[in-house]
């Protein structure tokens, strides 16, 4: 035989047939050889039969072996309407006739195999067993599809989890669980501008202090505690928002109560109520709010930001302000903001350069060095530092601009041994890579150190905060370079401290020098802080000296070096001088 038994019965043994033939004797004979191979046999003696059992049961069998002639219904019909109850029904056709025409019809409907009357035994075998491969491969694409339909079940279920996963990401704040800054900005990019919103912007005073003595881990527990209690203290219909790293953001409608009511109640709420313990001691915190109304919603974030500004620069926590368009500081605000966008094009279109104003000895009367000041050209106006030194500490640009006052000022000094002064900042000399610029600039335009003169500010000298600032002062001093202190007597003056260091020039502040002539008290301390200074070998320099009275008051009173608009003022170019 061309199939083994053994083979065949692994496919069949599990198998459902219906076996449909009108002749009696036959049909008793095959369906007693076949049931020695299928798992269960039906038998139909014609067409109308079968077709009923179908009817109750489409998927009920796995092999539909059918005679063609038949009465009631003929094999044919049987397999078209069967075909229609479950397309995928395999057939085996059994048949006496052996025309073209019934293969051909055979195959039209779609018949897995065909079988001659009188069947030969093997020739069925043969028969069953490819089309017992075709219900195999069937079930196993069926359990393959289901596979990966419970497979895709699956990764749609993570998916919609991850998405779930992302969507809190994106919109919730992780630490305190609330809408986040994204969230915000959604909401007021849909609101619309037909009615008027309040919002208010917390931030809790001295948050770096918690941060910085209990840990990162406790700060987050405050963080939470203020964002569930701000939550508590909310009515219906208002919303709020983690925005910024220790900042809290409320939204409403002002018709429903009043903001000011409001931040007084959520100020005395903290006021009362802990948000931790520490070694069982309560930690309390308090809240500063910056409150605007706007029936524009771009204008609501900056003008509270502006409103909570000037709160805290009343220097006392817990404090809450209102915007209002007309308010002074407002106005400065939008000053310096301006000022701010101005100093930084200037910066990228190189428009900031050294002006030059000679410092005058007061024995010989001739120049003795230079003072490197930084100008803005703006279509030919030249605008002084008054208008956008603050622009630039605010801005967090004064390295920016010490920077390339630096380069600029050795490239027009190069190669000459002309002294000259630059003033650096307290910035300046906390940032690690000052000293290697130097080095560059200083090869690059081949400056003596000695001839250069660094004028800094009381407040680098008075820190006990950061040691770096001092430390660098040192380095610059063995490097060649030499200091001065620059406005000497505007701050907590300190000549101790200015031993220490070892400064080579002290620069009185111009307060004392503005009609020193006139002014007896000026005179005094003028005369005795040169003195001072002479003894620890500091030579003295006055700035803003405008008269001749003024100078000739100065040199009087043991001032070395004096500069001000009496003898010049900045010039784009140095005249020669030696160093």
């Amino acid at each position: 035989m061309s199939v083994a038994i053994n083979e065949l019965l692994t496919l069949t043994s599990h198998l459902r047939v219906l076996y449909v033939e009108d002749d009696a004797i036959l049909r008793e004979n095959t369906v007693a050889l076949l049931s020695d191979l299928f798992a269960s046999i039906d038998e139909a003696s014609n067409g109308q039969e079968a077709y009923a059992r179908y009817q109750e049961q489409p998927d009920m069998y796995d092999i539909l072996i059918t005679d063609l002639n038949m009465p009631h219904m003929n094999g044919m019909e049987l397999i078209k309407r069967v075909q229609e109850l479950n397309p995928f029904q395999l057939i085996v056709v059994v048949s006496a006739h052996n025309e073209t025409e019934y293969f051909l019809e055979s195959i039209r409907n779609n018949v897995n195999g065909y079988i001659l009357k009188p069947i030969d035994f093997e020739q069925l075998l043969d028969t069953l067993y490819k089309v017992s491969l075709l219900v195999k491969e069937r079930k196993e694409n069926i359990q393959n599809k289901e596979k990966l339909e419970a497979l895709l079940q699956e990764q749609h279920q993570k998916l919609e989890q991850n998405d779930q996963i992302v969507h809190e990401f994106l919109t919730l704040d992780k630490v305190t669980k609330l809408q986040n800054a994204t969230m915000l900005y959604t909401f007021l990019d849909r609101f619309l501008q037909d009615h008027a919103l309040t919002v208010m912007l917390y931030n809790i005073d001295d948050f770096s202090f918690i941060n910085q003595t209990y840990g990162v881990d406790f700060a987050d527990e405050v963080l939470y505690k203020v964002g569930e209690f701000l939550r508590y203290n909310l009515a219906k219909d208002v919303h709020l928002y983690r925005y910024n790293s220790d900042e809290f953001v409320i939204l409403f409608d002002p018709d429903l109560l009043s903001p000011e009511l409001f931040a007084i109640q959520i100020q005395t709420f903290f006021r009362e109520t802990p948000v931790g313990e520490i070694n069982n001691r309560p930690i309390y915190v308090t809240l500063s709010c910056g409150i605007a109304t706007s029936r524009n919603p771009t204008l609501l974030l900056s003008n509270a930001r502006i409103a909570l500004r000037e709160a805290k620069m009343r220097g006392i926590p817990s404090q809450y302000n209102v915007y209002n368009a007309s308010d002074p500081f407002l106005k400065r605000s939008e000053v310096e903001t301006t000022w701010i966008q101005k100093f930084r094009l200037a910066l990228e279109e190189d428009r900031v350069i050294p002006y030059f104003q000679p410092i005058i000895d007061n024995q010989t009367e001739k120049i003795a060095k230079y003072e490197c000041l930084a100008r803005i050209e703006d279509d030919g106006e030249v605008i002084s530092p008054s208008h956008f030194l603050e622009a630039a500490r605010r801005s967090g640009l004064m390295s920016n601009l010490t920077r390339m006052m630096i380069n600029k000022s050795f490239k027009s000094f190069a190669d000459q041994s002309i002294e000259f002064s630059l003033n650096i900042t307290n910035e300046d000399l906390l940032d690690d890579t000052f000293i290697d610029f130097l080095h560059v600039k200083q090869a690059q335009y081949r400056i003596d150190p000695h001839c250069v003169i660094f004028e800094i500010l009381e407040d680098i000298i008075l820190s006990d905060l950061n040691k770096m600032p001092l430390k660098n002062l040192h380095v610059l001093k063995a490097m060649g370079y030499r200091l001065a202190l620059d406005d000497f007597g505007s701050d907590r003056s300190n000549l101790n401290r200015l031993d220490n260091i070892g400064v080579q020039f002290l620069k009185i502040d111009g307060q004392f020098v503005l009609g020193i002539d006139q002014n007896l008290r000026n005179q005094n301390i003028v005369e005795t802080i040169t003195a001072m200074a002479h003894k620890m070998n500091v030579q003295v320099i006055a700035e803003f000296v405008s008269t001749r009275e003024e100078y000739e008051t100065i040199k009087r009173l043991g001032v070395d070096f004096s500069q001000g608009f009496f003898f010049e003022a900045p010039a784009h170019f140095p005249k020669p001088s030696s160093c």
